[in-house]
């Protein structure tokens, strides 16, 4: 995959795109609007290892912090800790981790006494057993949402209520979460991009101001900047240099489907997008360009790796509708109660942004 320049300007993409009026809606107005569990692998029981797996469940928080809380709570590594996948704050998550073989027992009591579900920043964990490995980051099946979409003009609503089931098929971008922490700007790629390029300075600057978990640590630190990542917990080198592949990723899908389709420029969060207006040009897409390459970067032994992967440009679902009501936090506007299920990787906020687009598109 070749470098391009890491930027917001439409003026990259080719000029058969239009403009049209956005599109309202609304997500996680409430973390009870956003429910996500996450399927994991299938792992062999053992009665002879001391590998723990529990189920993590949480609001307010990421899985990044919701770890490092708890191997604080525990006096141990975070790397101690395995987990498959990253959840966001928003919402209420629940998701597997596992925790190494300790010399003594785990009280999840010392854990959850820290619960107070009024606050809307909680954990808690929940013993499932004891398994023969640790989990690790990309070992599951995908998630399951059961989402409530808000806002809604009532013709959309009452047009997609109409089926209790779609058969959804979007282009498969990364999402506004891959690019930045809920409060925080859209510049974890950016990030990433220093890394890559080994200008340490610049990303410790821009970590400090982005409202990440490491960012209070590097507003204080004081020896070099190359320094200061080398210490970090090496799943989070990772996510950075993640993001910056990503934003490669959606800008040259995006170039690829507009050299044959329109598409609707949306910018969300400062990251631009370009969607699809018919099912018919997304199926043909998918029939096109079903795989585009993506770079996958790792850290071993201290150092980057990097391999290249394929990534499905288009992902099915299918979107049952479970509920259509008045919108009591946005008067004389519906909304909607959906359940799907997504493969790992995949992200559900932009599944909802395309289902709605798409169904305005068919409207007007």
């Amino acid at each position: 995959m070749n470098n391009i320049e890491l930027n917001t300007d439409f003026s990259k993409y080719l000029p058969n795109t239009f403009l049209c009026k956005d599109v309202q809606y609304c997500l996680k107005k409430v973390p009870a609007d956003f429910l996500v569990e996450e399927v994991s692998n299938f792992y062999q029981p053992s009665i002879e290892k001391q590998i723990w797996h529990f189920q993590l469940r949480k609001e307010g928080m990421t899985t990044s912090e919701a770890v490092t809380n708890i191997a604080n709570i525990l006096d141990i590594p975070e790397s101690y800790i395995g987990y498959a996948g990253l959840k966001d704050e928003d919402g209420i998550t629940s998701q597997r981790i596992s925790i190494q073989s300790l010399s003594r027992n785990i009280d999840t009591r010392a854990i959850n006494a820290h619960l107070d579900m009024t606050s809307g920043k909680w954990l808690s964990l929940h013993e499932v057993g004891c398994f023969e490995e640790n989990i690790k980051i990309g070992q599951l099946v995908g998630n399951s949402f059961r989402i409530v979409i808000r806002n809604l003009d009532k013709p959309i609503a009452q047009a997609l209520a109409k089926q209790t089931s779609h058969n959804h098929a979007f282009i498969n971008y990364y999402d506004t979460q891959r690019f930045g922490v809920p409060g925080g700007p859209s510049t974890t790629h950016l990030i990433g991009q220093a890394f890559h390029h080994g200008k340490w300075e610049k990303a410790l600057s821009l970590i400090c101001q982005s409202a990440s978990p490491e960012a209070q640590a590097a507003q204080k630190w004081l020896g070099k900047a190359e320094h200061f990542f080398h210490q970090l917990d090496p799943r989070r080198l990772s996510f950075y240099y993640a993001s910056y592949s990503s934003y490669q990723w959606n800008n040259l899908v995006a170039q690829e489907f507009q050299q044959y389709h329109q598409g609707l420029q949306v910018m969300r969060s400062s990251i631009p997008y370009v969607l699809p207006t018919a099912y018919s040009d997304v199926m043909t897409f998918a029939a096109t360009t079903p795989w585009y390459p993506f770079i996958r970067f790792n850290i071993v032994d201290g150092k980057k790796v990097e391999k290249q992967s394929l990534r499905p440009t288009i992902v099915h679902t299918f979107i049952k509708v479970t509920d259509l009501n008045e919108d009591h936090e946005f008067p004389d506007r519906s909304c909607l109660t959906i359940e799907f299920f997504l493969p790992s990787g995949c992200y559900a906020t932009m599944a909802v942004c395309q289902f709605i687009y798409l169904a305005n598109a068919y409207l007007t």
